[in-house]
């Protein structure tokens, strides 16, 4: 049975983890033999879509739920009227909204994808986020965040399936990134040469645990290091200025800036000395981490959340409580200390935990087997 022709409805193509899914499920119907229609207020990758044989159709961006879900599902019905929809997936609380009713119009079933558990602090969001709840599937990234749904809706129990997201390991090959894009990449980004460097990619909307980076840092003490929060992509966000404030506040600049959305990552992570992933519990799950350790690179993480399920503490990486600062620079100062031996010992262990648990042709498959068995059956509810 051919794959369908799968509508995903994510909140923005800018970079991240979540566009990265939904090009990587995207590719997987079209190979598959179905068709890939994503809806979302483009971004970056939308060019990388488009060239995987995906059609995109442009939203205003979702800002408020509500104006979404009453004003675009009758837009998106009549514009998807000859493009015979099988499945419509949702990848954040305000698409789903949106998708929970254009499946109702279409007469499909809907997915919603679970790329993080339920942070919200007011109540329209929490609404927000529980009418995921009424989705026909639900896919959580993690271990994490299927326990955080099973405690809060636990009426799902049996509609909720864990699916961490999967690496392409054509792209993330250390022995295939050649000596130029890295020369190139290090002067785009104006690392300092002979400082060690800590990456940190991560969308810079919200604080998902970047302060307590630099507190770290300063706590590290270490004039031979540099820092980079990569993940800007375009006019600085008011977080963004906060984190600047931050930075000078902390007396840390020369040796920590905010970086800009880099396309290649592979190269981006032979750069740095040791790749760290903050947010704690807020975090779903750290595509950067794995990523990193596809390239045998060390790796930090917050504990609590998906992205430390990502991580053999001692063995491919260094966890550091959530919050804590003092912490977080012991782990990141292990990283940085590793002697040559130990670093590729460590690097061949990454390189096979990320190989085994995390292949992109396994997630696929699981995806795929998923869309057969909602596609073929009858109208949502």
């Amino acid at each position: 049975m051919p794959a369908p022709t799968l509508l995903q409805i994510v909140p923005t193509l800018a970079g991240g983890g979540v566009a990265r899914a939904t090009l990587d499920a995207a590719q997987a119907v079209i190979g598959a033999g179905g068709a890939a229609i994503v809806a979302s207020p483009g971004g970056a990758l939308v060019p990388d879509l488009l060239r995987l044989r995906a059609t995109h159709l442009e939203l205003p961006a979702i800002g408020d739920p509500l104006w979404a879900r009453l004003a675009l599902p009758g837009k998106l019905a009549a514009s998807l009227r000859e493009a015979r929809v099988g499945l419509v997936q949702a990848r954040s609380p305000a698409t789903a909204w949106v998708a929970g009713a254009l499946a109702r119009r279409l007469g499909v079933k809907w997915i919603a994808t679970l790329h993080r558990p339920f942070i919200a602090a007011s109540f329209a969001g929490r609404f927000v986020e529980r009418r995921q709840a009424g989705a026909d599937a639900l896919v959580a990234v993690s271990d994490h965040v299927a326990r955080d749904v099973r405690l809060r809706l636990p009426a799902i129990a049996d509609r909720l399936e864990i699916i961490s997201p999967g690496i392409n390991f054509d792209r993330f090959d250390p022995a295939i990134v050649r000596a130029d894009r890295l020369i190139r990449l290090a002067a785009e980004l104006r690392v300092p040469d002979g400082s060690h460097l800590i990456l940190c990619p991560a969308r810079l909307g919200e604080d998902n645990g970047q302060m307590i980076l630099i507190e770290a840092l300063k706590r590290l003490g270490r004039d031979d290091v540099f820092c980079l929060l990569l993940g800007s992509v375009g006019p600085p966000t008011p977080f963004e200025k906060e984190l600047e404030r931050a930075i000078e506040a902390a007396e840390l600049h020369g040796r920590m800036q905010i970086g800009p959305y880099v396309d290649d990552m592979p190269a981006a992570y032979m750069l740095a000395d040791v790749v760290v992933a903050t947010g704690g519990s807020r975090q779903g799950f750290s595509r950067t981490l794995v990523e990193a350790q596809a390239m045998g690179r060390p790796v930090v993480a917050e504990d609590g959340g998906g992205a430390a399920e990502t991580v053999r503490p001692g063995i491919t990486g260094w966890l550091a409580p959530a919050g804590d600062a003092e912490a977080l620079a012991e782990a990141l100062q292990s990283a940085l200390s590793l002697a040559a031996a130990r670093r590729a010992e460590l690097a061949r262990a990454a390189q096979e935990h990320a190989r085994a648990h995390y292949s992109l042709a396994q997630s696929n498959s699981r995806l795929l087997d998923l869309y057969e068995r909602l596609s073929g059956g009858s109208e949502t509810t």
